[in-house]
C-alpha cells in the first residue's frame, strides 16, 4: 500500500522454506523485482494481490517448489509461482517450477 516507489528494489534475495510468499505487491507501482530465487515457499509466490498494481518490473526470477497453504487466501490452496492479475506490469525471462498448481496465473 506504498503506491509508486519509482527508485526502490528487491533484487539478489534468496528464499528457501517461507512460510507465507516471498513477494506481495499491494497498492504498489514501479516496483522492481530481479534476480530473486525462492524454493518451496507456501502460497502465490510473487504475488500481485488487488489487480489496481501497475507498472511494476518483473525480471529474470526463479520460483521452485511452491506449496499449498491452507492459512492464507482460499486460491492458495491452488498456489502458482507468479500470480498476475493486471496486464499492465512487466514481466520478462521469469521461470516457473514445481509448483503445487501453476506456474503463471494470470487472474485478469
Amino acid at each position: 500500500m506504498i503506491g509508486a516507489v519509482h527508485n526502490s528494489y528487491a533484487k539478489g534475495l534468496a528464499t528457501h522454506q517461507g512460510n507465507n510468499r516471498l513477494f506481495t505487491l499491494h497498492g504498489t507501482h514501479y516496483l522492481r523485482i530481479e534476480d530473486n530465487v525462492a524454493y518451496e515457499v507456501k502460497g502465490h509466490t510473487i504475488f500481485i494481490e488487488d489487480a489496481i498494481e501497475t507498472n511494476n518490473y518483473i525480471k529474470n526470477n526463479l520460483v521452485m517448489k511452491t506449496m499449498a497453504s491452507m492459512s492464507l487466501l482460499n486460491t492458495d490452496q491452488t498456489p502458482a509461482c507468479f500470480w498476475i492479475t493486471h496486464p499492465n506490469n512487466i514481466f520478462i525471462d521469469n521461470h516457473a517450477a514445481g509448483s503445487d498448481r501453476y506456474g503463471f496465473w494470470y487472474d485478469l
